[in-house]
């Protein structure tokens, strides 16, 4: 079982998209992860250490995944952040992050 179906997640995630449980064939066909081996595009994930909702561990796991497979992908990490980037210090290297991805990746 993904360390995303946590217990406090199971009511919603049942009732915006299925229930992995009883229905894993039709949870496995909407989830994100399984087009993963599809991606073509660069990615950066940026999670905050302390996030509630989205664990650090997942967003790891989910970058190492992508690297194992040839996946172009940066992680941004902030340690002192939980689910949204809200220290000025941190917003500043997070949307620098943002704006160096597009300037190097995107092209006219």
């Amino acid at each position: 079982m993904d360390i995303f179906y946590s217990i406090s997640w199971k009511p919603l995630i049942a009732l915006l998209i299925s229930n992995p449980e009883t229905q894993p064939e039709f949870f496995a066909e909407r989830s994100p992860k399984t087009y993963l081996p599809q991606m073509t595009c660069p990615l950066l994930v940026i999670q905050g250490k302390n996030a509630p909702r989205v664990v650090e561990e997942e967003s790891r796991l989910l970058v190492e995944d992508l690297r194992g497979m040839g996946k172009e992908v940066d992680y941004l990490m902030f340690e002192d952040e939980g689910h949204d980037v809200l220290k000025f210090e941190n917003r500043v290297r997070c949307y620098n992050a943002i704006v160096d991805l597009f300037k190097e990746k995107l092209r006219p």
